[in-house]
């Protein structure tokens, strides 16, 4: 009996554990069963909220900035032009002051030059008292040969006689002979007149080479007179000064520099990248497409708009394009633009518009011509695509950028007037994906240097 109670407590055991799993099961079927299936409800597809713009075509003046440095289209490097010391300095001769045209503001001791000045009109005087000297001993030269020549002839017609008279006895032979004589001394003497009087030509030129020596000699002289005054030639702004009264200054000495002041000329830098944009609407007189010989030519047309770097306020001066430079720099690969501003002193506001001076650092802005085009703003341009609204639905298209103008972007092919372009950030951005346009965005693309409203 003890061996029989233990052995029915393990059946009894092994014979619960599968009925409890029988009933968990039978339990679980029962739930299975009788659950009753999920309630559903319709749902709306989700539309993504954009800004869009309908594009159009529009008024674009391409532009382009470049910099530069300010420098007077005149400017003086005075030098002495004669030696000597200073005796005249004007009070006005400082940096930074602006003087005049025609103003005397330097003078160097012309004593010697006086001097010089006084011996080559005394040497001129000489020569031409030696020329009317030589004239005169011309004129009594030719008188001599003629009386000379007269007296030859009477002489001539007295021997003839007397030879006549030997003839017939009347006179003795040596009187015919002392006639002789007397007619050779006679011949003699106009030969000589002859040939003083055939070399006053040649004197004559040499006085007058004298005379044309000491003319140019008094012209020197007056000359480097004239040069011991430093007038200035034009209305100038006098920069650096390198000398001072009662100093000595050799010839070709530095004296001082002075800017004009009727024009300033800004040598800007353009890159080569930003020349395309300009010459879209600029030809050369044609329709033909503008070549390399045109270049020149054709960016004389642009304008210019100056402003200061660094400057106070947003003054504004009106340029033009004069020229451009002669060559292109290898290494920025700019291209440099000349562009002048006429009366930039004149122009000038006290505390509000400085004038342009030598130095100064400026921003040129160069506009081209106004052309119409297809421009949208440059965010609604992603990685050479934009999103277009079309029947409610986002549509991803490729297009082709002519180029870039701050924050616009000119497209040259893959847009048409009246479409709409998102210019919000969708992420992600699906083609076909639904779309709502928020109605009141009003999009500025650019301001008034750009496309023109």
């Amino acid at each position: 009996m003890m061996i029989k109670a233990p052995l029915k407590k393990l059946l009894n055991r092994r014979l619960a554990l599968p009925a409890l799993i029988a009933i968990g099961i039978f339990f679980a079927m029962v739930l299975v069963v009788s659950k009753r299936p999920p309630k559903h409800d319709a749902v709306e597809a989700l539309m993504t909220p954009v800004h869009a713009l309908e594009v159009q075509e529009k008024q674009l003046r391409a532009r382009a900035v470049a910099y530069g440095e300010v420098k007077p289209s005149t400017f003086l490097e005075a030098n002495a032009e004669v030696s000597g010391r200073i005796v005249y300095t004007a009070p006005e001769l400082e940096r930074g002051n602006i003087i005049p045209a025609g103003s005397l503001v330097l003078k160097i001791d012309d004593t010697s030059y006086q001097l010089a000045l006084a011996q080559a009109g005394s040497d001129l005087a000489a020569n031409r008292a030696n020329l009317q000297e030589l004239e005169v001993e011309e004129t009594n030269s030719q008188r001599s040969l003629e009386i000379a020549e007269r007296s030859l002839k009477l002489g001539e017609k007295e021997l003839a006689r007397k030879q006549k008279l030997v003839s017939k006895g009347t006179v003795s032979r040596s009187t015919v002979d002392v006639e002789e004589q007397n007619m050779l001394r006679l011949r003699q003497e106009v030969q000589n007149q002859a040939s003083q009087l055939s070399l006053f030509p040649t004197r004559r030129k040499v006085i007058e080479a004298q005379i044309a020596r000491s003319e140019a000699q008094v012209r020197d002289s007056k000359y480097n007179l004239e040069r011991t005054q430093v007038i200035l030639p034009f209305d100038a702004r006098i920069g650096q000064v390198h000398v001072e009264e009662n100093q000595y200054v050799a010839g070709n000495a530095r004296l001082f520099d002075a800017s004009g002041l009727a024009q300033v000329e800004i040598a800007a830098e353009l890159p080569m990248v930003h020349v395309a944009p300009l010459l879209r609407n600029l030809r050369p007189g044609n329709d033909s497409r503008p070549t390399s010989a045109d270049l020149p030519r054709i960016l004389l047309g642009l304008d210019a708009r100056i402003t200061l770097v660094g400057g106070p306020g947003d003054s504004e001066w009106q340029g033009r394009v004069v020229r451009l430079g002669g060559t292109l720099d290898s290494t920025s690969r700019t291209l440099s633009v000349v562009v002048a501003v006429d009366d930039p002193y004149g122009k000038a506001l006290v505390g509000e518009k400085p004038p342009l001076f030598r130095g100064m650092y400026a921003r040129v802005e160069l506009l081209a011509p106004v052309a119409p085009v297809l421009a949208i703003p440059r965010r609604a341009l992603h990685e050479g695509r934009v999103y277009l609204v079309e029947d409610g639905q986002l549509r991803v298209r490729e297009v082709e950028v002519d180029y870039h103008q701050g924050d616009t972007t000119v497209i040259s092919a893959g847009l048409n007037p009246g479409e709409q372009v998102i210019v919000t950030d969708v992420i992600p951005a699906i083609n076909g994906m639904a779309v709502s346009v928020i109605s009141g965005q009003q999009e500025v693309v650019v301001n008034s240097r750009g496309i023109q409203q």
